[in-house]
């Protein structure tokens, strides 16, 4: 079985400053920067023989190419919860177009319905004690982080192949955008 996710990839720049951000002094797995992406549907366990049917629907996407801002940090679920540290990103229509159309054909293919609204972010750290107070200290004090725009040429068919020191991400498959 592969663990497999469909996600938009980052420029090398801004993996770099993202892991700027982290503090070593919470109690947090953080992502390192090539962990750095922004998931648009995880898949999870899907049997090897179903990958090339899954590549063909996959290309069959058309979508435009666009720009993407990161732009704010947000604790998930909530400030108030808060279990994962994440950028945001500017809610442009292209991106949820984009996202609708990849969940629509993976449904097709007969994978469950996302049960979750896309709630798109680029993950930084899981956060195992770190008080909610600290938190949203932590997002106060980084209240106007954003980074320049980036353009989204591309969306990728990763596998996650889980260590115990973190998950390795390998791309399987690239699917371009037009331009």
């Amino acid at each position: 079985m592969l663990r497999l996710f469909i996600a938009l990839d980052l420029p090398e720049d801004h993996r770099h400053q993202l892991y700027t951000l982290r503090n070593p002094s919470w109690k947090a797995r953080w992502a390192t920067p090539n962990q750095f992406h922004l998931t648009l549907r995880f898949l999870g366990p899907v049997e090897e023989a179903r990958l090339p049917e899954l590549i063909q629907t996959l290309a069959r996407i058309e979508a435009p190419a666009f720009e993407l801002t990161p732009r704010g940090l947000i604790a998930l679920p909530s400030p108030a919860r808060p279990r994962v540290l994440a950028a945001a990103v500017d809610p442009i229509p292209e991106l949820h177009t984009l996202q609708a159309e990849i969940e629509r054909h993976v449904v097709d293919l007969g994978f469950t319905p996302e049960a979750r609204p896309f709630r798109p972010h680029i993950t930084l750290a899981r956060l195992k004690q770190v008080p909610a107070t600290a938190v949203r200290a932590f997002l106060q004090r980084h209240r106007n982080f954003s980074l320049a725009p980036f353009p989204v040429q591309a969306f990728y068919l990763y596998e996650s192949h889980l260590h115990p020191d973190g998950a390795r991400y390998e791309i399987l498959h690239r699917f371009p955008l037009q331009r």
